[in-house]
């Protein structure tokens, strides 16, 4: 049985830059120490500031709306000066006692290059723009942007098990290179009898590691992981011949190859409190790695057929401190939705704090996309 995903090309309208670093503070200052004027460090994002000098790292949100001149939250740069003197009366230290579950806000707002798309969007639904007033949002966009980038969709792939994985592969690669790389050309086993035509795209495919319930131990199949794009140039019967479009590893021999279909993604125009509530589990990795970090894709044990949406935000908590009965979890990072297929969210870490994020930690949504068509 062949499978079709469906990649989503999106609209972008900013650049990404580099964020993260070394080294970062997470203890909380007395009120003595807070400056008036805190000077960005290497390392440093607004969730490690507002743990630092606020005492709760959900508090960045106040940071950003009394420094306007940062344009997206995510990116910080070393050497900024951000103003504090306004939270001199609102520091406080954390609770080392019991606390009462809160509906965390999304951490971060991702941004990308532009990139160029074929196709042009289709807006199925025009909806009234959202106001910082109305109960449920928690932040309104200055303007729609996608629900997620499109680097993250295509590295998310898919579980499958092999009985539905396709069956056509990659038996050659024109020139002397034992690789396919961009602009490369290679042949595989599809062709017109299978109504492939020229200007088709297809995924070329690699099967990674098998994928068990951490709870019940349930055989859920495997990891597919999408290695490139290409681009039909011709079609016989049963082969065909095309140039690698795209690819973030290297294409070989025997890599399965698979139809996609292209299309735009959703855009959203506020961050809203979800009016549902999705508990699940972290399934598995996307990529064979010893650890969990920031911009990893994992996979959660929730999907469309449980109400999850493109762009979802949950915060993951500790399988082991997950105790909803006390009121206590504490944090460890937070995940987005890229990829929502029937049963399974591919999801991408977009904040993590400095304890381990490990498959079978639980996620529960935190925050939501207010999509401005889907």
């Amino acid at each position: 049985m062949k499978r079709e995903i469906v990649l989503f090309m999106l609209l972008i309208f900013s650049s990404t830059a580099v964020c993260f670093a070394e080294e970062k503070g997470t203890e909380v200052l007395p009120k003595g120490d807070v400056p008036e004027i805190y000077i960005v460090q290497k390392g440093d994002t607004l969730w490690d500031i507002a743990e630092k000098f606020l005492g709760d790292p959900f508090t960045w949100p106040t940071i950003w709306n009394k420094n306007l001149f940062i344009q997206d939250p995510h990116w910080i740069y070393p050497g900024q000066e951000l103003n504090l003197k306004l939270f001199f009366e609102k520091i406080t230290q954390p609770e080392k006692a019991v606390k009462p579950l809160t509906q965390p806000e999304p951490l971060f707002i991702e941004t990308a290059p532009r990139t160029e798309v074929t196709e042009t969007p289709v807006i199925e639904k025009q909806i009234e723009a959202p106001s910082e007033q109305d109960a449920d949002v928690i932040r309104v966009l200055r303007e729609p942007m996608p629900a997620y980038r499109r680097e993250s969709y295509l590295r998310t792939g898919f579980i499958a098990k092999r009985s539905e994985m396709p069956r056509e592969k990659i038996i050659e690669i024109e020139g002397e290179s034992l690789n396919a790389t961009q602009n490369d050309i290679v042949i595989a086993t599809i062709g017109e009898n299978k109504g492939t035509k020229t200007g088709d795209i297809f995924a070329v495919l690699t099967v990674g590691d098998r994928v068990k319930h951490p709870d019940t131990g349930k055989d859920l199949g495997f990891v597919v992981r999408i290695k490139g794009l290409m681009e039909v140039l011709s079609a016989g019967d049963e082969k065909m011949r095309c140039m690698v479009r795209d690819n973030f590893d290297p294409i070989a021999e025997n890599d399965l190859v698979m139809p996609i279909k292209v299309t735009t993604a959703p855009k959203f125009d506020a961050w809203i409190k979800p009016k549902e509530i999705i508990r699940g589990t972290l399934l598995a990795i996307n990529e064979p790695i010893i650890s969990i970090h920031i911009n990893d894709i994992l996979y959660i044990d929730k999907g469309s057929n449980h109400g999850v949406i493109p762009g979802d935000r949950f915060v993951v908590y500790s399988r082991e401190e997950d105790n909803i009965e006390t009121g206590y979890r504490e944090p460890l990072g937070e995940v987005q939705a890229v990829n929502v297929m029937d049963n399974e969210t591919a999801v991408i870490v977009i904040s993590q704090k400095e304890k381990n994020i490990n498959i079978g930690d639980r996620v529960e949504l935190g925050a939501r996309c207010r999509l401005y068509y889907y």
